[in-house]
C-alpha cells in the first residue's frame, strides 16, 4: 500500500512538472514576407535548433507570406505583432543608415558563404548598427547574403542601346546599376514585380536567378542577362522583437543565437542551390533564355562594379553623416578576406558544417550583455 502511494506521488509530481513545462513553453511567430525558398528553409532550421537547444522551452512557427509583406515586417516586429522575421534593411534607408552602408557593398564579393560570415561578424560587433535596430524595438542578429543578383527582362536587353529608357526594378546598388546602364530604376517590393511586369509597367527586374521560379517570373519575362551585379546583403533574416529578447534567460539567449547561426547557414546553402537550378537550366526550361551582354554593356558593367564602392562611402558621408564610413568599409572588406579563407577550411556547402563555423567564430563569442 505504501509503495502504491509512493508511486502515485511520483507520478503526480511528474505530471505537475510536465504541466509546468507545458505552460512555460512558448511558440514564437517567425514571419517571412515572400514565398517558400532557401530562406524559409533557413527559418525552419532556426526553429529546429531553437527547440533543441532550449529543451522545448521555445519553439517557432514559420509563417510564409500570409501575415506581413516584406515592407510590413519591419513595423510588425517593432510592434510585437511578430516575434522574429525577415527585415530588408535597404527598404528603410533613413532608419538603418549604418546597416545599409555595409549592405550596399554588394559588388565587393560574389561568394555568399563568405559574405554571410563577414556580415554576421561585422554586424554583431557594430554598436551603431545594433543601436539602429534597438531604436525600432528590434534586435539585429546579423545578416546574410543571397545572390548574385542578375537582371531579367521581357524585351531582349543585352546592350547599352537596348537598355535606354527601360524601367527596371532595382534598389540600392542594383538601382544604381540600372541607372548607370542607362535605364530607369524603380524601387518596388519584389512581391509587386510580377504584376508590374505583366501590366507592362516594368520591362524587367534585378534579383536572384531563383526568383524566376519561386516568384513565377518566368511567366512574365523572357531573358536573363548573364552579368552578375553583386550580392543582396541587406537581409536581416532573424530580426527579433526587443521585448521578446529581454524576456530570455542568458542560457536561452545563447541558444537563440546558435539557432540563428544555423538558420543563416541553411538559408545560404539552400538559396545558392536554388539559384543553380535556373543558372544551369536548358534554354526556355523555366521560361527564360540566359543571354550574354554585348561588349559595350559588359564594359560599363565592369566599370560600375569597381567604382560603386567608392560612391557608397561618399554617399554615406554626405547624405547620412557617417564620418568614419571609409574605415567601416575597410573593416568589412578585411572581414570578407578573412572569411574567404575560413570557409575553405570546411565543406561550406554542408549547412551543418557552415552553421557550426558561423556559431564558433561569431555567435558564441557575442557579449550578450551589450544586446539588452
Amino acid at each position: 500500500m505504501k509503495k502504491s502511494k509512493y508511486i502515485s506521488l511520483v507520478l503526480g509530481v511528474a505530471m505537475v512538472a510536465g504541466m509546468s513545462a507545458s505552460v512555460q513553453a512558448k511558440e514564437l511567430k517567425y514571419v517571412f514576407g515572400g514565398n517558400e525558398s532557401g530562406l524559409t528553409r533557413g527559418g525552419d532550421r532556426f526553429a529546429e535548433v531553437l527547440a533543441e537547444e532550449t529543451d522545448g522551452r521555445y519553439t517557432a512557427k514559420v509563417y510564409i507570406g500570409n501575415l506581413f509583406g516584406y515592407k510590413e515586417t519591419n513595423g510588425a516586429l517593432s510592434q510585437g505583432l511578430g516575434d522574429v522575421g525577415f527585415v530588408i534593411a535597404p527598404y528603410f534607408r533613413a532608419e538603418y543608415p549604418q546597416t545599409n552602408l555595409i549592405a550596399d557593398l554588394a559588388t565587393a564579393s560574389s561568394n555568399p558563404y563568405a559574405a554571410t560570415g563577414a556580415l554576421n561578424e561585422y554586424y554583431m560587433t557594430c554598436d551603431a548598427c545594433i543601436a539602429e535596430f534597438k531604436a525600432q524595438n528590434q534586435l539585429l542578429t546579423g545578416s546574410m547574403a543571397i545572390g548574385p543578383y542578375y537582371m531579367y527582362s521581357k524585351p531582349r536587353i543585352d546592350s547599352l542601346d537596348s537598355m535606354k529608357g527601360q524601367k527596371i526594378r532595382g534598389f540600392g546598388t542594383f538601382g544604381r546599376w540600372v541607372t548607370e546602364m542607362g535605364g530607369s530604376a524603380s524601387n518596388i517590393s519584389s512581391n509587386d514585380v510580377y504584376s508590374a511586369m505583366s501590366q507592362g509597367v516594368l520591362s524587367g527586374s534585378t534579383h536572384t536567378a531563383y526568383t524566376i521560379i519561386n516568384l513565377s517570373m518566368g511567366e512574365v519575362t523572357d531573358y536573363l542577362l548573364d552579368a552578375p551585379i553583386g550580392l543582396g546583403m541587406g537581409n536581416s533574416l532573424f530580426s527579433t522583437n526587443l521585448d521578446l529578447w529581454n524576456e530570455f534567460s542568458d542560457e536561452d539567449k545563447r541558444a537563440f543565437l546558435k539557432a540563428v547561426a544555423h538558420g543563416h547557414a541553411t538559408a545560404t546553402v539552400e538559396y545558392q542551390a536554388d539559384n543553380l537550378i535556373v543558372l544551369e537550366s536548358k534554354p526556355g526550361e523555366y521560361g527564360v533564355e540566359i543571354i550574354k551582354p554585348k561588349d559595350d554593356l559588359l564594359a560599363k558593367h565592369e566599370e560600375f562594379r569597381k567604382k560603386d564602392i567608392d560612391l557608397i562611402v561618399k554617399n554615406a558621408v554626405e547624405q547620412y553623416g557617417i564620418a568614419d564610413a571609409e574605415a567601416r568599409k575597410d573593416r568589412f572588406l578585411e572581414l570578407l578576406a578573412k572569411w574567404e579563407k575560413l570557409i575553405e577550411t570546411i565543406d561550406y556547402k554542408d549547412s551543418e558544417a557552415l552553421g557550426k563555423l558561423y556559431n564558433d567564430e561569431v555567435f558564441s563569442k557575442v557579449d550578450i550583455s551589450k544586446l539588452n
